[in-house]
């Protein structure tokens, strides 16, 4: 059989986020009826970052969380093909806009092997961002919900993520506390 292009390869198989349960008695959130994986939207799929994504607005999406620089192909295709080069560590998730091709949110579930906790695993949920144009359909409800599923199915120990102050209420309603431990972060360069 032929090894499949590396331009139609996605991060993760999307079966994983398709066969999640959402249940009234495992979601922490109340989605829209109907609302899931499957089925975020009209017009919408969601779906694993894939290695042809820098051409639907990816780096344009993130810009509106965080300083992006100037992300070229090249340099999103190699950074792509690194993360997959350390499979189960990283299920960056998007939304597209099918009508549009373009993406209109996305979030991360980083997760790292630890000798801790009887050698568990810990998840981070990063860089979740909803489009401007798409605020208020609650695709972001979606995503939340949708990797901390995910993190419990992969039995992480934890999920942690990091939040302006003003994003705390929104987060609490998929039950992260803010604990007493101090974050602290050493930047290196913006």
């Amino acid at each position: 059989m032929a090894e499949e292009p590396v331009s139609s390869l996605s991060l993760f198989s999307d079966d994983l986020l398709y066969n999640l349960e959402f249940s009234d008695d495992v979601c922490t959130c109340k989605l829209p009826d109907g609302m899931s994986p499957k089925t975020p939207g009209e017009g919408l799929c969601m779906r694993a970052l894939q290695f042809t994504d820098f051409s639907k607005g990816y780096s344009q999406l993130l810009a509106q969380l965080t300083r992006v620089g100037d992300l070229t192909q090249d340099k999103f295709e190699e950074q792509f093909r690194g993360i997959q080069a350390s499979p189960n560590t990283h299920y960056i998730t998007v939304i597209e806009d099918t009508t549009r091709g373009e993406l209109v949110a996305s979030a991360s579930l980083i997760v790292e092997r630890k000798f801790t906790h009887l050698a568990a695993m810990r998840g981070r949920i990063e860089d979740v961002i909803v489009a401007d144009s798409c605020r208020g359909r609650q695709l972001g409800k979606l995503l939340l919900e949708t990797l901390s599923l995910l993190a419990i199915k992969l039995e992480c120990y934890k999920i942690s993520l990091e939040c302006v102050e003003n994003n705390v209420p929104f987060y609490a309603k998929f039950g992260f506390k803010q604990e007493d431990s101090l974050f602290m972060v050493r930047r290196i360069f913006d």
